[in-house]
């Protein structure tokens, strides 16, 4: 009887160990539903690239065990996106996800993983919706929202560009938030508006709207257009002399968009939600960027390889922290979290109640005419805490 107890108890044992090596030596899958078509081709190649050096920065691994990158296209369009987010996840038990661009595509993914129960981390999708109304215990923010950027922006643009507003709206839900948000800051910085034209997604001739641009007497275009219709709109206004009639201000600059027009015809004024020179460390970021991807669209840090980087370190790291991949103790990781070497002048906090990440913006000024890589003035930096909405502007908390 003893010799039968050893016997199982010795079996069971090697079961557990044997268990605990397979465990180990199985890969951390990671899912990256990105652009590689549509309007957001171009932002979705930078954040991979993110993504890939933050990877890389661990090792490949977390927990001791091979992370693996999945990457589905989600051809900037919603039903794609989270079609093959779901699948993922029921055929490979994909338990964390990164990407998106476009906020629509964000909200889909988002909703997917809520209800199948993974973690999803919206790299650079900026929509009020995804830390607000579609807001959800599995999803979490990394670039500033809407409200952020356009509030840390309008005193100054209505003091020292002009009062009189125009809104350029990219007819989805991100362009809905600039302008919304735009609308909201007027009577606080005393400007006023004169019109709004909406731009379809997929659109590149803007000649009728840029007419209506001109006509309407606006002594600032405030645009809410991204991709490459921003880069459309953005080439078309050098080429219809708009900045030398008003100022035009971006609620959201990125750089790919800027290095991407002649450099006689740049101008406008942005949001900027990293700058690259704005540290040591973003700086040889920069040089890391293009010393391995030197044929990437941008040689600096920009934006989307930013928040990239940022969004998988979180990851990584919450996962280290929690010392699990469960799900539900992972969320618990992230939330709260600080990361303080995160290479900004300011550390990035992760909200609890409502997933956003805070840390720094910068409004610059594409200079025209500058050559290379040094083409944006920053004018000023400012915390997004100071800008942020507050529980009661934004009533929901996700740790309950």
């Amino acid at each position: 009887m003893k010799n039968k107890l050893l016997f199982f108890s010795l079996t069971l044992i090697a079961l557990v160990v044997f268990s605990l090596v397979v465990t180990a030596q199985e890969p951390v899958k990671i899912g990256i539903v990105s652009p590689k078509s549509g309007n957001y081709a171009d932002h979705g190649e930078m954040e991979r690239i993110g993504m890939y050096l933050a990877v890389e920065d661990f090792g490949g691994k977390v927990l001791g065990r091979p992370i693996e990158l999945i990457e589905v296209d989600s051809e900037t369009n919603p039903d794609i996106a989270s079609r093959r987010t779901k699948t993922l996840i029921e055929a490979q038990d994909v338990k964390f996800f990164l990407g998106a661009v476009s906020s629509s595509v964000g909200i889909a993914v988002g909703s997917v993983c809520h209800e199948l129960g993974s973690i999803y981390i919206c790299t650079n999708a900026n929509s009020d919706t995804i830390t607000g109304v579609d807001a959800n215990k599995h999803t979490f923010r990394v670039p500033p929202n809407m409200a952020i950027l356009v509030r840390g922006a309008a005193k100054y643009v209505a003091e020292n560009l002009g009062k009189k507003w125009y809104f350029v709206t990219h007819d989805y839900s991100w362009g809905w938030s600039g302008t919304e948000w735009g609308r909201k800051m007027l009577d606080k910085v005393g400007a006023v508006e004169v019109g709004e034209v909406k731009i379809p997604m997929n659109t590149r001739d803007m000649s009728s709207y840029l007419l209506q641009l001109v006509n309407s007497g606006a002594d600032v275009a405030c645009v809410t257009v991204g991709g490459f219709d921003g880069i459309a709109l953005y080439n078309q206004m050098g080429e219809f002399g708009i900045f030398d009639k008003m100022k035009v201000w971006w609620t959201l600059a990125d750089y790919p968009d800027s290095y991407a027009i002649p450099p006689e015809q740049r101008g406008r004024y942005g949001m900027m939600e990293i700058y690259w020179k704005a540290t040591p460390e973003l700086i040889e970021f920069s040089k890391r960027i293009h010393d391995k991807y030197p044929g990437a669209i941008a040689n600096v840090t920009e934006t989307n390889s930013y928040h990239g980087w940022l969004g998988m370190k979180a990851l990584l790291t919450a996962i280290e922290k929690a010392g699990t991949t469960d799900v539900d103790s992972v969320i618990k990781s992230l939330e709260g979290l600080i990361i303080c070497d995160n290479k900004q002048p300011d550390p990035t906090y992760i909200r609890p109640w409502d997933h956003q990440f805070i840390d720094t913006m910068f409004f610059g000024h594409d200079i025209p005419g500058a050559e290379g890589d040094d083409i944006t003035e920053v004018l000023f930096t400012a915390p997004c805490k100071d800008f942020a909405r507050t529980m009661t502007e934004n009533p929901i908390d996700l740790t309950k």
